[in-house]
């Protein structure tokens, strides 16, 4: 049976980092983060793994840095993994956001139809993108495990997709800074069966 780790990126550094290639902020995984991405060691010390993606934001990269040492692996960046485009809205506060953009905080509380963020993405479109992702590397690497490292957002979209709920509801999933969701790929059905979600490795 093929097995895919899924974690959202440890805890990350406060202030400005922004990266202009990405377009957005890139901050540093923060002494915390380190901490918790060494405790993702122990729980990969038994497993089997063929690769390692991330996403192009170096919190993910430095979140498993510790297990692709442990693993003798190189994670490969994928920006499909790339957390979900949130344009002009990024870095500002619920009541600005409010303020500057009313019709996207009426469709964020209301949770009953996708919207665009202003300059940015919809749900399904970032939801389309790790959909991609899954059906290329699933063929690419059945039937070996593989890890993902990515983000908040994206793995919220990802379980709608997992359990055929519309991706208006993902604020319904929470999803912890280095919370990890183990998938497993049953042929027979071809479909995905999800075995944990959001556990902390400790």
């Amino acid at each position: 049976m093929m097995t895919w780790y899924i974690i959202r990126h440890a805890d990350k550094e406060q202030g400005d980092f922004y990266n202009p290639r990405l377009g957005h902020q890139d901050q540093p995984i923060s002494q915390k983060g380190r901490q918790d991405g060494q405790k993702l060691s122990s729980f990969f010390s038994d497993k089997q793994i063929a690769a390692i993606y991330v996403s192009a934001y170096q919190r993910t990269r430095q979140t498993i840095e510790a297990v692709a040492q442990q693993l003798r692996l190189m994670p490969m960046v994928d920006e499909r993994l790339n957390e979900i485009d949130n344009g002009r809205i990024e870095g500002l506060t619920e009541p600005e956001i409010q303020q500057a953009f009313p019709e996207v905080w009426r469709a964020y509380v209301e949770r009953s139809a996708d919207f665009r963020f202003p300059g940015g993405e919809t749900g399904t479109e970032a939801q389309r993108r790790i959909v991609d992702f899954f059906e290329e590397k699933r063929l690419l690497h059945y039937p070996d495990n593989i890890i993902l490292v990515s983000h908040d957002g994206l793995i919220r979209l990802l379980m709608c997709y997992l359990v055929n709920m519309p991706v208006y509801k993902r604020w319904n999933f929470q999803v912890d800074l280095c919370g990890l969701m183990e998938v497993a790929y049953q042929p027979d059905v071809a479909a995905w069966q999800l075995i944990r979600f959001n556990q902390a490795c400790r």
